[in-house]
């Protein structure tokens, strides 16, 4: 496992919460219900044969060293096949905290049933191969604007062989929680997703019942995870 510095870790963890949580603000809420199958496939599949020229930008070194590791990140992206997942949706008013912080279940709006399966497959996905410690398939799966800002930020941590967002990854993550981000993958149940404009959050129900928002980004049309972890909401 790579190590990286504890001040890296600190900027990453700063900067990711600031992209998740500084923009929420108030709406209405609607039920809908959704089953993540066909759009995990779909957008699977759109990230598989993306994914070359995506892990081509990760800076993993130089020369014959830098190319093999970026081919193997390729390779490793393209093995990632997703799972058959459903969700139960509902909406977002069946996880507001009596007298609590509803920040996140009243941002934006309530968004329909096709833009939530969209939304509810990229979160999937990112858990499913970040579950499996298939890292590079995990950022196929990642807003573009995140994985850059800490790809800049992973260049101060001389120690970090790789600096692309696969090994940024896999530096960041402790392999002790390997078993608990299995039972989050597969018990992730997506309930809503909450929009306003380019940004949104996915509500979800991980395991052992927690309740937890992923902020997700809109890039091109389709929605991305823009954060290394659900926040918990309850």
């Amino acid at each position: 496992m790579r190590r990286v510095s504890k001040t890296l870790a600190g900027a990453l963890a700063v900067f990711l919460l600031a992209v998740g949580l500084a923009a929420c603000g108030g709406g209405g809420g609607d039920g809908s219900s959704s089953s993540s199958t066909e759009a995990g496939q779909a957008q699977g599949e759109g990230a598989a044969a993306k994914s070359g020229s995506k892990q081509g930008e990760a800076k993993g070194g130089e020369g014959e060293e830098g190319g093999s590791e970026s081919s193997s990140r390729e390779s490793e992206a393209a093995e990632f096949k997703p799972k058959r997942h459903s969700d139960s949706g509902g909406g977002s008013q069946q996880f507001v905290q009596k007298g609590g912080d509803n920040s996140v279940q009243e941002f934006g709006k309530e968004a329909d049933k096709q833009e939530l399966e969209t939304a509810a497959a990229a979160l999937h996905n990112f858990l499913d191969a970040r579950a499996e410690g298939n890292w590079a398939a995990a950022c196929d799966y990642m807003a573009k604007s995140v994985v850059e800002s800490f790809e800049k930020l992973a260049t101060q941590a001389k120690q970090l062989k790789d600096a692309g967002c696969s090994g940024i990854l896999e530096a960041l993550t402790n392999p002790a929680a390997k078993s608990a981000m299995k039972q989050e993958a597969a018990q992730a149940d997506v309930g809503s997703l909450r929009v306003e404009g380019d940004r949104s959050f996915v509500i979800y129900r991980g395991a052992k019942g927690t309740i937890l928002a992923m902020p997700m980004a809109n890039e091109g049309g389709d929605w991305k995870v823009a954060g290394l972890a659900g926040t918990p909401l309850n």
